[in-house]
């Protein structure tokens, strides 16, 4: 039902069950999402659902409402939300909400969310030749080298960047020879790749790094990866200067926003 939901926006990509399990599910206590579901007799009309804040967060994540499009604009999705949100103690945050569709942001504007950030959507086209990268696979205790990181270029409080590693295992498109490093400087690539029956991708999702060159050189070497895995598109997702992607030969394809929503008892 996401996929149909996505499809012709520009945050349409690869969704499969595994995918939408680790998203929902807590990697570090496995706790469940909670989750409202709709239905129309025996078949699922929509759902919303909300992972859990991990240990140190602050915020849990909104997942949806999703709702089938042949029973939109009947008001499910705001009672799906209404639904979730007084089911939990937490602030939320939204998924990324694309700017395109401005059904979904006038949904949010109107339930009393304020935008917290804008996120740029890039494409590019994986490429050719022999990767050269060092990898996660690469070298001992990944997990140090990981929370160094997180820490350095993340701005993250030591004891969750320290949990960085285990959050990024547990998500069903991780694997670590897509975990690009460059250890003079410390910095580094997370590429999640995602298939499903009718398309595939390479997600950037996120570059830690010391300076332009060295970002230039993971995000190009990212592309190689994605030709070796032979993914369909190479997508990135970035709240900042986009300008390092651009410069590697990815184009800006859309904007998101997040939203944050009243709550918190």
């Amino acid at each position: 039902m996401a996929q149909r939901c996505i499809a012709g926006y520009s945050d349409d990509r690869p969704v499969s069950a595994s995918l939408v399990r680790s998203r929902l599910t807590n990697a570090l206590t496995g706790a469940p999402p909670v989750l409202a579901v709709a239905r129309d007799g025996r078949e699922i009309a929509g759902w919303c659902a909300v992972r859990r804040p991990e240990p140190g967060e602050q915020r849990a994540r909104l997942w949806g409402p999703v709702v089938d499009p042949a029973v939109r604009r009947a008001g499910l999705g705001r009672r799906l939300l209404q639904t979730v949100v007084e089911a939990v103690e937490w602030p939320l945050v939204t998924t990324d909400v694309p700017v395109d569709r401005d059904c979904a942001t006038d949904f949010f504007t109107r339930s009393g969310g304020e935008v917290l950030d804008t996120i740029t959507v890039l494409h590019g086209v994986p490429a050719d030749g022999v990767l050269g990268a060092v990898t996660a696979a690469d070298i001992e205790e990944p997990e140090t080298y990981v929370a160094t990181a997180a820490c350095r270029f993340a701005g993250l409080e030591a004891s969750f960047a320290a949990s960085t590693w285990a959050r990024w295992r547990d998500d069903a498109r991780f694997h670590p020879e897509a975990l690009l490093l460059d250890p003079p400087t410390g910095s580094l690539l997370l590429a999640l790749a995602q298939k499903n029956a009718t398309s595939s991708e390479l997600l950037l999702a996120e570059v830690w790094a010391a300076d332009a060159e060295v970002r230039r050189r993971l995000i190009s070497q990212a592309h190689t990866l994605a030709g070796a895995r032979q993914v369909v598109t190479v997508r990135a997702v970035t709240r900042q200067d986009p300008g390092d992607f651009v410069a590697c030969g990815m184009r800006v394809t859309g904007r998101c926003q997040t939203f944050t929503l009243p709550g918190g008892r």
